[in-house]
């Protein structure tokens, strides 16, 4: 009678959980430790209620809903047959970015954190196990809603998956820039004045025959293919931002985007951490995601504020560089500063251009002959001058605002055709029709395009040079990344106002195993004037190249004339009327001079940082 009553009891919990899809298979199998552990899959064991609980959507979905398969065969092959799983990415002798399973594998260990930090999530993985797969390392983790083959967001998985209760987020994200990476992949040629060349490079995918015809060296289909999955998995899939698996709470949770999530969930440097932290170097987190990481951290961040308090998607489209939700977002904790701000002498000077001071990361940026998930390519990227600079360079946008960017050298070798210079532009699009992949569900066509003041970052396109060694010509550029994070104290007026050339310092450290013996290091010095732009005293160790590599392959400012990347022309001085900033500068000082020799009062404090905004309206709190 007790155990009759007690099985009971157990039909009746397990038929309340997994959407009352107690008879499937999936129940009768994950649900039953002893099954479980009986064929060596123990860690896939899953309590029912617990997983309701976790995923917290009332009894919905069932098992099959997210995952697919055969809720009704009981033999295992039958019943994960199309089954969808999170799997692994392998880099090695055998496999090049390329998908594995968790049992090939050998990681059939929960896939939640394990401690903290940008790569928490990624298993070991069994030594004897990887060897036989050729996979000599484990690079990253992707979830369901990828395609296995190019790693690329599924837009079909998410309809049959995710689209099932939320069809029209689903609807709108496959449809959004960010869903169709509609706006990288209107990079078709490096050749082109707009777009423009940029770091990110070309658009690999539906591409590879333009590249190859633009290509002055051998270029195959697997090298393309490399590059693809590479680029493929920066970008975001349903589960990258709402799938939320956490240490103690459970493997199966999910929950709205938050700042871990933007900065790929403990999945390596994916998502935000890619561009913000290792390319423009003013990220929102820094610490382990940065290079050098003893940077400081955004004051937001420090003081816990998410990603989508500023960054607010409406309807699943995101803002872009640009923004005025998150820029105009500055006024709901800052109102009187924001109001000072604007009816100042500064009220076309963004907030940015203040407060962020050093960043990090990327301070040149090649594309070479190099290695990209094991293949050798001619267009291998070589970022890893990872360093510092000290102050941001400021430039008028297109919409006439003050912003900061960080000016650093690019170049793409191995080029058939040529490009010429440019002058200052920002990063438009002209209209036109991109090819999608309608094998994992994206339109055939779709039409792209983005007006000049969607977006700060900028470039000055140098020219084309034929005096490499290789004899291949090399397109040369200057990167301008828009700084937005890593807000902190402000520069002092002094930075701004001694003089009206601008003038910053990099210093870096290139440390590639695939392209150097040991790392070594350099610095220049970047002065932006009413002339142009220079990048003067550079000084660099020689490197020791590892095999297969060439010194214009990773360091073609060591082959060519030192002016290379200086560009005249294009008027960079921070523009200002000496005599009269010289007397406001004196004005400032002697208030708060004033203001200190004032009793000790907290409205002390609002008045002074009003003051570094607008002297006028604080000379009012003053008398008030």
């Amino acid at each position: 009678m007790k155990v009759a009553l007690f099985t009971i009891v157990a039909l009746m919990t397990v038929a309340t959980a997994w959407g009352f899809d107690a008879g499937s298979s999936c129940v009768t199998c994950h649900g039953n430790m002893a099954k479980m552990k009986a064929i060596g899959a123990e860690s896939m064991y899953l309590d029912p209620a617990q997983v309701d609980r976790e995923v917290a959507m009332k009894g919905k979905p069932t098992c099959v809903d997210c995952h697919k398969g055969d809720p009704a065969a009981q033999e295992m092959k039958d019943a994960h047959a199309g089954l969808l799983r999170p799997f692994l990415v392998g880099a090695g002798k055998k496999l090049k970015g390329q998908a594995i399973s968790r049992e090939d594998a050998g990681a059939m260990q929960p896939l939640i954190p394990n401690g903290k930090g940008m790569a928490s999530m990624i298993p070991k993985g069994d030594p004897k196990k990887l060897e036989v797969a050729g996979v000599n390392k484990i690079v990253g983790i992707q979830w369901h809603d990828r395609d296995r083959e190019t790693m690329a967001y599924s837009p079909r998985v998410a309809e049959q998956t995710c689209g099932r209760c939320h069809s029209k987020e689903v609807k709108d994200y496959n449809s959004s820039a960010k869903g169709l990476m509609k706006h990288q992949r209107a990079y078709r040629s490096w050749a082109e004045k707009l777009p423009g060349p940029q770091n990110c490079g070309m658009w690999f995918g539906q591409n590879e025959d333009k590249i190859r015809a633009e290509t002055s060296a051998p270029y195959t289909k697997a090298q393309n293919s490399a590059s693809d999955r590479a680029c493929n998995m920066c970008h975001a899939s349903c589960n990258d931002c709402h799938y939320k698996p956490v240490a103690n709470k459970g493997s199966h949770s999910f929950g709205q985007p938050d700042t871990p999530s933007c900065y790929g969930g403990g999945r390596a440097s994916i998502c935000h951490a890619g561009p913000m932290d290792r390319r423009r170097g003013a990220g929102y987190v820094r610490g382990e995601y940065s290079f050098p990481a003893n940077l400081p951290q955004d004051t937001h961040a420090a003081s816990g504020l998410q990603c989508t308090d500023c960054h607010k998607p409406v309807n699943h489209q995101f803002g872009h560089l640009s923004a005025d939700d998150a820029r105009k977002s500055c006024a709901t904790c800052h109102a009187d500063v924001a109001k000072a701000v604007s009816s100042s002498a500064h009220g076309t000077v963004d907030c940015t251009s203040c407060h962020v001071t050093v960043s990090g990361a990327y301070q040149y940026t090649f594309w070479g002959q190099g290695n990209t998930f094991g293949v050798e390519t001619p267009y291998g990227k070589h970022k890893e001058y990872y360093g510092t600079r000290d102050l941001p360079t400021i430039i008028k946008n297109a919409s006439g605002r003050w912003i900061p960017v960080k000016p650093y050298p690019m170049a793409v070798m191995n080029q058939k055709l040529e490009l010429g210079p440019s002058g200052l532009l920002f990063r438009s699009i002209p209209k036109r029709s991109i090819p999608g992949n309608p094998e994992i569900g994206e339109p055939l066509t779709f039409e792209v395009a983005r007006a000049v003041t969607d977006v700060n970052d900028a470039f000055i396109i140098v020219g084309t040079r034929k005096d490499l060694p290789s004899g291949n010509n090399a397109i040369l550029w200057v990167q301008m990344d828009k700084l937005s994070h890593a807000i902190g104290k402000p520069r002092d007026c002094g930075s701004c106002h001694d003089s009206h050339d601008q003038v910053s310092k990099s210093v870096w450290s290139y440390d590639a195993d695939k392209d150097v013996t040991k790392p070594f290091k350099g610095s220049y010095t970047v002065v932006a004037g009413k002339k142009g732009i220079r990048f003067t005293d550079l000084v660099w160790e020689q490197p020791t190249l590892a095999a297969k590599r060439k010194l214009e392959d990773i360091a073609p400012f060591a082959v060519l004339p030192p002016t290379a990347w200086d560009v005249k022309g294009v008027d960079l001085s921070m523009p200002f009327r000496d005599k009269k900033t010289s007397a406001a500068r004196k004005e400032l000082k002697r208030f708060l001079t004033a203001l200190d020799k004032l009793p000790d009062d907290t409205r002390k404090n609002d008045i002074r940082m009003i003051a570094y905004h607008n002297l006028a309206m604080a000379k009012k709190m003053m008398k008030k």
